[in-house]
């Protein structure tokens, strides 16, 4: 009688299979954490932008000259926006969320009241071809929603703080 060690090709398949499976398994929770990782190193740099730019008015809203608190960008700068975007010494020091920042992140100051003023800084960004927070993509560039009156807002973010803001001295 001959000797029948050895695996049949039902066994060998079968074991196949379930090594491809676990590899498929493994493959698809790397991409998971890779795309994970992205989205929160993305946050992390709207987070630090929009608070950078919430630090520059608490700083323009200090001192014996401010009489009534204000959310205008510095002088010099058509939005809060173009001031971050600036990397000259005047300005933000340059926007953070890669790839092309100039494109791909808009920060939004939006402001009520008078004295306190009630101040939101807010940020949205593209991320593989999807807007996080409340903006709009027109192909080229980010704009933000119309607010009240038109003016520009976004109403939610994950990069966003407010805070009331009055004249320190």
């Amino acid at each position: 009688m001959p000797d029948r060690s050895g695996l049949t090709l039902v066994e060998v398949i079968i074991g196949a299979l379930t090594l491809a499976l676990g590899i498929v398994s493994l493959l698809g929770a790397l991409v998971g954490q890779i795309t994970l990782s992205e989205q929160a190193r993305s946050r992390l740099w709207a987070n630090t932008d929009a608070s950078r730019v919430m630090e520059q008015l608490r700083r323009q809203n200090h001192g014996a000259t401010c009489t009534t608190p204000s959310a205008n960008p510095p002088a010099g700068f058509a939005s809060w926006d173009a001031w971050l975007a600036d990397t000259t010494a005047g300005g933000g020091g340059g926007k953070s969320v890669q790839p092309n920042p100039a494109a791909n992140e808009l920060v939004v100051v939006t402001a009520s009241g008078t004295d306190p003023l009630t101040v939101t800084v807010a940020a949205c960004w593209r991320q593989r071809n999807r807007v996080i927070g409340e903006c709009t993509w027109n192909g080229a560039a980010l704009s933000a929603n119309p607010g009240a009156g038109g003016n520009p807002a976004i109403t939610e973010s994950t990069a966003m703080f407010t805070t009331t803001m009055t004249c320190r001295t």
